[in-house]
This record gives structure tokens, C-alpha cells and sequence, in this order.
């Protein structure tokens, strides 16, 4: 059983593992994040590309916080200067924090891997009368448990991700109440 368990714990990290290395290649190219339905979003250069899947509407917001609807640029006060600011800075913030738990897994599937890899050495070692089975478990089993711990609190951290997606989501509506230029385009409803 315990085993058994192991095993499914060193396939799921090494999925992570392939999962970030993936990740890793696409790291220079447009990233596709997106808390809401029926909106793609796209990272150009430095901004940020919301386009409407069925009306092909498109909101850009810029580096430098200027805001565009549908390639026209939308003259903004101060305070909707400041809510497209926070919500271009915490769009980047979730990227940059989902990457670092991104590396992070990646970190513990290899781990994982190398547990396995113990696994089958521990095989080889049980032909010596001096090591059998209850050992070789006690041995995976000590390992399993530290990496059951880390990829626990991976878990607590990437929760922090599902806040910051609830906090950018409400963000994107009260854009639509301050600024009327968004507020009929569906991606805002």
C-alpha cells in the first residue's frame, strides 16, 4: 500500500516537473492568464491585451498605465489612472508569483524523481542480508514524508494565487464602473 503510494506521489511530481519545464520554455513568449470567461488575455511587449472571444472587442493597458478601447486611447483622471495602475500591477504580480511556485514545483518533482531513483537502488541493496524491505520502506517512506511537507506548503502558497485572482477580478468590474468607456463592453458585465 505504502508503495503504492509512493508511487503515485513520484508520478504526480514528475508531471509537475514536465509541467515546469514547459512552463520555462514559454516564459518569453505571450502569456494567456485569464479570471474571467469568455475574455483571452495576452501579454505584448509590456501590456495587456483583453479581447472579447465573441465580440472581438479589445482593452489594452500599458506600461505606462494608458488604456485603449478597441485602438482608441481613453483619456483617464487620476483616480482611473491609479485603478488601471493596480490593475496592471497586480495582473503581473499573480504571473511573477504563479511562476516562482511554477519553479518551485518543478523543484520537488525532481525530488520526487530522485526518490524513485533511490527506490531502485534500494532494489540492488536489498540482495545484501543487511538490508531488506522494512528498510528500504523506511528509508522511501522518511523521503516521502519531507517532500509531502514541501509540496504542502506549496499548496498554502498557491493559494495566495486564488486570492489575488478573486482581488483582480473585482478589480476588472469596478473599472467598468469608473471608467465609461468599458462599462458597455461585455467583458465588463
Amino acid at each position: 500500500m505504502r508503495v503504492t503510494l509512493l508511487s503515485l506521489i513520484i508520478i504526480s511530481l514528475i508531471a509537475t516537473t514536465l509541467y515546469g519545464v514547459d512552463y520555462k520554455k514559454k516564459k518569453n513568449h505571450e502569456h494567456n492568464f485569464s479570471v474571467l470567461d469568455n475574455v483571452e488575455v495576452d501579454i505584448e511587449d509590456d501590456s495587456i491585451i483583453l479581447t472579447d472571444k465573441d465580440s472581438r472587442d479589445e482593452v489594452e493597458i500599458t506600461g505606462e498605465y494608458d488604456l485603449y478601447v478597441n485602438g482608441k486611447e481613453i483619456e483617464l483622471n487620476d483616480n482611473q489612472r491609479e485603478m488601471v495602475k493596480e490593475y496592471y500591477d497586480l495582473y503581473f504580480e499573480i504571473i511573477d508569483y504563479a511562476k516562482r511556485i511554477g519553479l518551485e514545483g518543478a523543484r520537488i518533482g525532481v525530488e520526487g524523481a530522485a526518490i524513485g531513483v533511490k527506490a531502485v537502488a534500494g532494489v540492488f541493496k536489498m540482495l545484501s542480508p543487511d538490508y531488506d524491505s522494512d528498510d528500504l520502506e523506511a528509508e522511501l517512506e522518511m523521503k516521502a514524508e519531507e517532500l509531502e511537507k514541501k509540496a504542502e506548503i506549496l499548496e498554502d502558497r498557491a493559494e495566495k494565487i486564488e486570492d489575488m485572482a478573486d482581488e483582480l477580478e473585482d478589480l476588472h468590474y469596478k473599472l467598468a464602473d469608473k471608467i465609461d468607456a468599458l462599462h458597455d463592453l461585455d467583458m465588463f458585465q
